[in-house]
Order: C-alpha cells, then structure tokens, then sequence
C-alpha cells in the first residue's frame, strides 16, 4: 500500500514540474514524458550541486588555511 501512494505522489509531483504530461487527444487518454525538460532539469540541478560543492570546499579550505596560520608554540 506504501509503494502506491509513494508511486502516486511521485507522478503528482512530476506533473506538477511539468516533467509528466496528462492528456485525452482524440479521445484517448494518454501519458507523456517529457524526456528533453528532464534531461535539462537534472543539467541544471548537477551544475547547481557542483557549484555549491565547490563553494563549501573553497569555504571549509579557507577556514583550515586560517587555523594553521595562527600562531602556535612549536612542539620539541
């Protein structure tokens, strides 16, 4: 019973994206995929994570840079 409502608010919610497509031309109901639109929005979505990827490395590689530059007593 899970599986069908998680299947059902995933095909809801690729709808709402524009991703699924619903329609009766001629009568006949259909469903359609718009392959082209989720190829572009997972484009998008992998660039956007490799953007934010780089700028929390940038961020955490400048806070390690930081600490080590502060001055500590050698150890003998």
């Amino acid at each position: 019973m899970r599986a069908v409502i998680v299947i059902l608010v995933l095909v809801i919610i690729f709808g709402l994206v524009g991703w699924v497509k619903f329609g009766t031309p001629n009568g006949d109901p259909t469903i359609q995929l718009d392959s082209d639109k989720i190829k572009q929005d997972t484009s998008e979505i992998i660039e956007k994570t490799k953007d934010v990827v780089e700028q929390t490395s940038s961020k955490i590689d400048s806070t390690f840079d930081a600490e080590n530059t502060e001055t500590r007593p050698l150890p003998e």
